[in-house]
């Protein structure tokens, strides 16, 4: 058994897709809402016996290495190394090529967290911080958190010496160089303490690091690199997201301080933006794991603008939203430093969206001037206005009403007069075409059956006629039928892979699924009868095309004696439509 059978035989197709999709019992089979488009009812279908996942609305899937490439965006080898993780399986030595460029930087930076963290543990003076800021030795442990010399080489020196080169360090955005035409280098973080950055499924992707004493700027990212794009990665999700499906909610909080001390409070579900404000992908990313968000950033000005446009981007995502009020300080970190179970306590009671709006236009404008009034009323209203039922709009109106002081009368009338401008977000989405739905001819359907059931072939055998203009989709899985059949009486798949190119393997699962997906429950007879239907029908259709196409090709001959060949042949259709009717 090579690893790749050892990885498929120690990870079932249904554990391997419920880590990112809810599963149900769907027969014989499951079904999920497709994380490859906006799947409105469940059309992903996860065959445990044949090993395969997949969507016959958008025609994407295939088995578990297929599935992590899809969902994870990675290349075949990348794809093999995360199950091989999760299997616990060795994988046979592996060293990055140049060409590999993600992988090759993954690597460097593994062996940067390494040095930075052995940096920190070198020295008490800077180990002392995280100390100080309330970390123990183990979260310092857990999160790898690291102390970047005061050298302009020490980190290149380092890695030198384990066999990387100064441009592949340059193009990791560990080193910087001041111009392309000034040919020195040097580290990039430099006096720092360092927060390695990590994907969710833990491979270290860039850094974050916090200047010593006085300096700008405060926190430096690694620049994007093939390894890290910012706008995709939620710090802390590595460690959090067993936790975010277990709690069934993920917390957003703005700094790597925030997530590390919430984590060492018990809270794990916690996570932050990396180095950016919050993005679609991000929540598309979390959406993977729970529909239900909260949001607990700092209380300034500036965070209440980011929980704002965070509860926008959550709506279009259609997330589940509540937001967290910290108490005892701006921010998590401080919170939790001061009183853990105010913390936890916070997380509890978090309020609804609406609570948050109104509680931030009543601090943004005077409710008891005209214009802080109007002011009000710009921000509430098309939110209340995107609530479907009367009873909920009436019951913000009353609210709004009473604040305003004001005829609640006089907020419908506004209410149904106000028109709510789309997002270029919502806009886009309306009209985004939805997948179109790949339609299946007979003869797929006919494969289908024999590939679900091979004995159901000597009906095939006996009664399709094949030796007219057929199928051009499926002519080659006949023609692998044939032979296979000729050669052993019966259909083998094993045997059918062999006469079949690599990239038509997949079908030998896919086809088969058609059938549990459509005829969930026929039993052997009616598969029979069904069967004999399907061959009936192809027959009169490619007899009846090529009928069509000989009488053409009659017509136009000009030559007495091709007129009389394309005569005896199409006599032979004839025969043969006569036979079948």
């Amino acid at each position: 058994m090579n690893h790749l059978e050892e990885i498929r035989a120690k990870l079932a197709i249904e554990e391997v897709v419920g880590g990112y999709i809810q599963l149900k019992k769907a027969g014989r089979n499951l079904k999920g809402l497709c994380p490859f488009h906006n799947d409105s009812r469940p059309s992903f279908t996860v065959s445990p016996e044949k090993g395969i996942a997949y969507c016959f609305a958008c025609n994407t899937g295939g088995d578990i290495f297929k599935f992590i490439q899809l969902i994870e965006n990675v290349e075949f080898p990348e794809a093999v190394r995360i199950l091989a993780q999760r299997a616990n399986v060795p994988l046979p030595e592996f060293k990055p090529e140049a060409h590999n460029k993600r992988l090759q930087i993954i690597e460097m930076n593994r062996s940067s967290a390494k040095f930075f963290s052995e940096q920190l543990q070198d020295s008490d003076k800077h180990k002392k911080y995280f100390l100080d800021r309330g970390l123990s030795e183990e979260t310092i442990q857990k999160f790898k958190l690291g102390y970047a010399p005061d050298s302009y080489h020490a980190l290149k020196d380092n890695l030198e010496k384990i066999g990387y080169k100064e441009n592949d360090l340059i193009n990791s955005g560990l080193l910087n160089q001041r111009s392309i035409a000034d040919k020195n280098t040097y580290d990039r973080f430099r006096n720092r303490y360092i927060f390695p950055i990590y994907d969710h499924q833990d491979n270290p992707v860039g850094f974050g690091g916090r200047i010593i004493d006085e300096g700008e700027p405060k926190y430096l990212n690694s620049p994007d690199t093939p390894a890290y794009n910012k706008s995709l990665i939620l710090y802390g999700l590595n460690f959090g997201k067993n936790a975010v499906k277990k709690e069934d909610l993920a917390v957003f909080v703005e700094g790597y301080m925030d997530v590390i001390a919430a984590h060492q409070a018990g809270t794990e579900n916690v996570i932050a933006t990396s180095g950016t404000a919050l993005t679609a992908p991000q929540l598309k990313l979390i959406k993977r794991y729970t529909p239900n968000v909260a949001f607990a950033f700092d209380q300034d000005a500036a965070g209440l603008e980011a929980t704002k446009r965070s509860i926008e981007l959550a709506q279009e995502a259609e997330l589940n939203i509540k937001i967290v009020t910290v108490p005892e300080g701006k921010d998590p970190d401080e919170c939790i430093k001061k009183s853990p179970e105010k913390w936890i306590e916070a997380i509890k009671n978090a309020v609804p969206a609406m609570d948050f709006y109104f509680s931030y236009a009543l601090k943004q404008y005077d409710k008891n001037t005209l214009d802080g009034k109007k002011g009000i009323l710009n921000l509430i209203l098309p939110l209340i206005k995107q609530h479907q039922t009367e009873m909920e709009q009436n019951q913000y109106l009353e609210r709004l009403a009473l604040e305003l002081k004001t005829d609640i009368k006089l907020l419908w009338n506004d209410l149904k007069n106000f028109n709510i401008k789309k997002t270029y977000s919502q806009a886009k989405q309306e009209t985004d075409q939805v997948p179109v739905r790949q339609i299946f001819s007979r003869e797929e359907f006919l494969l289908g059956f024999i590939f679900h059931k091979p004995d159901l072939y000597n009906l095939v055998q006996e009664n399709l006629i094949d030796s007219i203009p057929f199928d051009t989709r499926t002519e080659k899985f006949y023609k692998a039928c044939r032979k296979v059949y000729n050669r052993l009486s019966t259909i083998d798949l094993g045997e059918l892979k062999k006469e079949l190119e690599p990239d038509d393997h997949e079908k030998l699962q896919i086809y088969p699924l058609l059938i549990e997906e459509h005829y969930p429950d026929f039993g052997d007879d009616a598969m029979e009868r069904e069967v004999i239907n399907l061959i009936r029908t192809i027959n009169k259709t490619n007899l009846h095309n090529v009928q069509k196409e000989y009488e053409f090709k009659i017509r136009a001959a000009k030559d007495a004696g091709e007129k009389t060949l394309l005569l005896n042949q199409y006599n032979q259709i004839l025969k043969l439509t006569t036979k079948i009717n």
